[in-house]
């Protein structure tokens, strides 16, 4: 369940830019996330098999391993290997082994947006609202945190903030605040033979999208006064 916290994104900063466009979108590309706080979180990605019609058409092989921790419950590592498919600016994955079937969004597929690469998609201004939205996020063995018992996570309404300057990995940007509420139910889930429960989560999320770059560089979550990051620290 762990893993949605790290939804940032990559989005479309310039017309005719699109998510298909972004810095490490090309064979042997990659991106590194770190978290800190409560929520520990954090992603090494690579890119192969990239082929591209424009830059909202594109399709990649996605590799790399996830790890978190949360709240003093075990911390985990998972390997992702996924065929990611981008038709008009939308992302959607399915299991690298499985990309000849079609992808089963009822048993809770998981999506890599969660990860923070693909929220936006466009041109942002301030005081922009942008919908929310929800998703099924499987947990146990044939997940990123595991396998059968899943859990809804909601994302409220966006607001764009004014751009402000950041210093992030790729030196001081100017970044818009977009801000909103994400929060999951309650389940269990199994880690190393232990079933634990997991609370559900009520977070106040700030994406920090740089223009510049087409990114979110950093996140910031507050659960209730309780603070947590994840930020990209390289790009290639």
């Amino acid at each position: 369940m762990y893993i949605f916290a790290l939804a940032g994104a990559l989005g479309a900063g310039a017309a005719q830019a699109g998510v298909c466009d972004a810095r490490f979108m090309h064979d042997g590309g990659a991106v590194q996330l770190k978290g800190s706080g409560n929520l520990a979180l954090g992603a090494d990605l690579s890119f192969a098999e990239v082929t591209k019609s424009n830059g909202d058409n594109c399709r990649a092989r996605v590799q790399g391993v996830a790890t978190f921790s949360y709240a003093g419950l075990p911390p985990g590592k998972s390997r992702l290997d996924y065929l990611m498919t981008v038709k008009g600016g939308q992302a959607t994955f399915v299991r690298y082994a499985e990309a000849g079937e079609a992808p089963k969004p009822s048993e809770g597929q998981f999506d890599l947006r969660m990860l923070g690469l693909f929220a936006y998609d466009g041109r942002l201004d301030a005081g922009q609202k942008l919908p929310g939205s929800s998703f099924r996020l499987k947990i146990g063995k044939d997940a990123p945190v595991g396998g059968q018992p899943a859990t809804t996570v909601r994302i409220g309404e966006k607001t764009v903030g004014q751009k402000t300057p950041l210093q992030t990995a790729l030196g001081k940007l100017s970044c818009h605040p977009i801000r909103y509420t994400r929060n999951s139910d309650p389940t269990m889930a199994t880690f190393q033979g232990l079933t634990l429960p997991i609370p559900g989560l009520n977070t106040t999320v700030t994406d920090w999208y740089c223009p510049a770059v087409n990114l979110v560089m950093k996140q910031d979550i507050d659960q209730g006064g309780i603070k947590s990051a994840v930020e990209i620290t390289q790009i290639k």
